[in-house]
């Protein structure tokens, strides 16, 4: 007489799945968004590497222009102007504004630093401007105004078999969708020569297992919205970070407009609206709230931790 099939823990599941990170490698900035730091990115040198002006003007040497005013106005022929971001020609630290000049009259002091931005005031060199484990976004092009042009970055290599639709989500953690060479599967029920974890204690996504496929690890999927993407959250998701080395980004705080049940023992993913409410697979989320084994979940109005999708 055969026994009930053991409900083995999603941390269990887990362990079964890759957790090292991948080894980095260095690529172009533009190439690398979209992948995790590998190591801090640091500015090449002070940012602005010299000091530029603020405002279009005139730029002089402040003390020079010390007493001059309308009654009293000092002659300086010969100033260079200059546009905002241009940097100041030598010897000068101030930009006079075109009203402070009548020709190569000054009529108005100014003060050293006047219209300008000091050398570093963006960043010193050698700061710190992205943390490892940080996933690079577009914006992140700005670092090339910081002399950045190659970054380290880990590349995750997974395997999708008979579930495309998680190719996007897969690309969003830094990982790229490879046919060979792969560090992880991720595959629909059926496709795994081997099953080392066939029942996991989670919800949705009860047919979700763990098996290798061509001998690599691999997440087993059903075909059912709600367990597939419940069984990537709390599965799939958490093995890629692992080979990426992203730390996780900062949840939110929200406060449930509906009471969420959850029976113990089961860990349960559960995709919320913007307001607060729970939704359908098929909802539009905006983030999702893992309920642990040990709860029965949460009543209304409870304020939890919630991570954005």
């Amino acid at each position: 007489m055969s026994g009930a099939l053991r409900l083995a823990p999603v941390a269990e599941a887990r362990a079964l799945l890759p957790g090292a990170a991948v080894e980095p490698q260095v690529m172009p900035l533009a190439r690398a968004i979209g992948h995790v730091l590998a190591a801090p990115v640091r500015a090449q040198g002070p940012v602005p590497p010299a000091a530029v002006a603020l405002r279009e003007g005139w730029a002089v040497a402040a003390a020079a222009t010390e007493g001059a005013g309308p009654y009293a106005p000092v002659p300086l022929p010969g100033l260079a102007r200059v546009a905002p971001g241009e940097a100041l020609p030598a010897g000068t630290d101030a930009v006079l504004p075109d009203f402070a000049r009548d020709g190569a009259l000054v009529l108005e002091a100014v003060a050293p630093g006047e219209g300008v931005r000091p050398p570093g005031e963006d960043a010193a060199a050698g700061a710190v401007l992205r943390e490892a484990g940080q996933l690079l976004a577009p914006l992140d092009l700005v670092l090339e105004a910081a002399g950045v042009t190659e970054v380290a970055v880990r590349v995750p290599r997974v395997a999708l078999r008979g579930v495309p639709g998680l190719e996007a989500l897969v690309r969003a953690e830094g990982a790229v969708p490879v046919e060979a060479g792969a560090g992880l599967v991720l595959a629909a029920l059926g496709e795994a020569e081997r099953v080392l974890c066939p029942a996991i204690a989670m919800r949705p996504g009860e047919a979700v297992a763990v098996g290798l496929v061509g001998g690599v690890p691999a997440l087993l999927l059903p075909p059912d919205p709600a367990g597939m993407l419940a069984g990537w959250w709390l599965l799939g998701r958490p093995a890629v970070r692992a080979m990426a080395g992203r730390v996780a980004p900062a949840g939110q705080r929200v406060a449930l407009a509906r009471k969420v049940a959850s029976a113990i023992g089961f860990t349960e993913a559960v995709m919320l609206g913007p307001d607060g409410v729970p939704v359908g697979a098929l909802g539009a989320a905006a983030g999702v709230l893992v309920v642990p084994p040990e709860r029965e979940g949460y009543e209304a109005g409870a304020v939890v931790a919630v991570e954005g999708v």
